[in-house]
């Protein structure tokens, strides 16, 4: 769920902007050109209030680079207007400048050091400079010139959600007492407990707003989205289905069903879901991307391969599609597709260790073992922490007859992971071959410690050694 606030008070621009029409905005800009011509043309000749109105229109429809140009020459002509500091400050705001906005709305402070749009602005400044002291400075200033005022409350509750929830929801618990019917409130209440993972506390304030709105269908799609956080799928599914009965032209409700009944098992309900979901937006490649992973779960690899194709036509830089189409068409035994995705995958994110992990199984099911060890070596490199890699390189050593490499590789897969039970049995294998027949009953002990089973499987596969006197004294079963 996203936060209901705006992060800066001066977005009002950027929404008026968005009311313009094509034909009005062009007429503007035309308007606003020709003066900035004859004002660079004849720099002596315009009236002062003329020009205050171009800086507006520049700002309104997002000229900044014009509209910085008009506030420097207003302030060589009146350097004590406060609104003109401001404006220069936000120009310089949305060109990123924020060293240069921050000086610029100082000087329109001191001239006017009670403007709340002032004073949220530098607040806005200070949050891009990540100045968290001076931010939070100016937004306790603005709520005690303003304590009434809801929207510099609000301002400095979005503060504390980022770096002290507690003080943002107790911030909204006031706010609450004078207004406890307050749905926007409530809202954010709401999701102050969902970021500080107090999810039932975020259900209940929820469900109380279903009592002032019970047709609220974003309110039964967010307790959707808790019950789906506590995988609570049954809860989740019931909630985001009111919210589709309300309104049932809501994309992200069938999505989100769509990943609860997944979550379930119901992969044809699922499938249902995302379809619809893609009905209403036909570019959520997401969409036909989680198709694919049921189809898969379905063992319909075919269909899967077409989903995920799907999603591919819309983003083709989807890497999950790529490495998932990638395993179906290993799956079904066609090697060249599979192994051209995998590539694809990693052309797309080479710092993923998935995708060369998938090339190198590949690869060592071919038979290609130098290939499957480089591309193992490569996910190592990226996820040198997992055990998973180092058996596999081990395995791989092993079959090339690398006794060394491998037991090298097995002895950090150990280190790694003392209680899997596996490397432990291949080591002795390998202990054995190097008749290092002592560390090869210790290897085998410990093996057998962690999971019995080895030991029957052992006694299966090597009856020569389990026949000796010195596996019977010192591994044999006790009678």
């Amino acid at each position: 769920m996203q936060d209901n606030f705006d992060d800066n008070w001066f977005d009002e621009f950027d929404d008026d902007a968005e009311d313009y029409d094509e034909n009005e905005y062009i007429s503007d800009l035309a308007s606003l050109n020709e003066f900035y011509n004859s004002i660079k043309s004849n720099p002596f000749y315009y009236d002062i209030e003329t020009l205050e109105d171009y800086i507006n229109l520049a700002l309104e429809i997002g000229e900044f680079e014009i509209g910085l140009e008009l506030t420097d020459i207003y302030l060589r002509l009146s350097s004590y207007d406060s609104e003109i500091w401001q404006k220069k400050g936000l120009f310089h705001f949305y060109l990123e400048d924020y060293e240069d906005a921050e000086v610029a709305l100082k000087k329109a402070y001191s001239l006017n050091p009670i403007d709340v749009e002032i004073i949220l602005n530098l607040a806005s400044v200070y949050s891009k400079l990540g100045n968290r002291d001076e931010e939070l400075h100016y937004l306790k200033l603005a709520t005690e010139l303003y304590p009434d005022n809801h929207d510099v409350k609000m301002q400095l509750i979005s503060f504390y959600e980022n770096y002290d929830l507690p003080k943002a929801i107790s911030l909204l618990y006031e706010m609450l007492e004078y207004e406890p019917k307050n749905t926007e409130l409530l809202n954010e209440l709401a999701f102050c407990f969902e970021l500080n993972s107090e999810l039932e506390k975020s259900i209940e304030v929820y469900e109380k707003i279903l009592e002032l709105e019970p047709y609220n269908y974003l309110t039964y799609y967010n307790i959707g989205v808790i019950y789906s956080q506590l995988q609570n799928w049954n809860k989740a599914i019931e909630n985001y289905n009111f919210s589709i009965a309300i309104n049932e032209n809501f994309a992200s409700a069938h999505f989100n069903l769509g990943n609860a009944l997944a979550s379930t098992g119901r992969h044809l309900d699922a499938i249902e879901a995302y379809k619809k979901t893609i009905d209403l937006d036909p570019e959520d490649f997401t969409a036909w991307y989680n198709i694919g992973l049921s189809y898969e779960e379905l063992e319909e690899y075919h269909k899967a391969i077409k989903a995920y194709s799907k999603a591919i036509e819309i983003n083709p830089q989807h890497y999950n599609s790529y490495l998932s189409r990638g395993f179906c068409y290993d799956t079904l035994g066609k090697y060249n597709l599979a192994l051209s995705d995998f590539n694809k995958a990693i052309e797309i994110s080479s710092e993923n260790p998935d995708a060369w992990l998938a090339k190198a199984d590949l690869e060592y099911s071919l038979g290609n073992l130098s290939e499957s060890i480089e591309n193992y070596l490569k996910a190592l490199e990226l996820d040198p922490s997992n055990p998973d890699i180092y058996y596999n390189i081990a395995v791989a050593f092993y079959e090339m007859g690398d006794l060394g490499s491998a037991l090298q590789y097995y002895n950090d897969c150990i280190n790694l992971s003392p209680d899997w039970a596996e490397p432990y049995y291949q080591r002795a294998k390998i202990y054995f071959f190097l008749s290092k027949t002592q560390d090869a009953f210790e290897s085998l002990r410990q093996s057998f410690k962690l999971d019995p089973a080895k030991q029957t499987q052992f006694e299966k596969e090597f009856p020569d050694i389990v026949n000796s006197k010195l596996y019977k004294r010192l591994l044999g079963r006790k009678k």
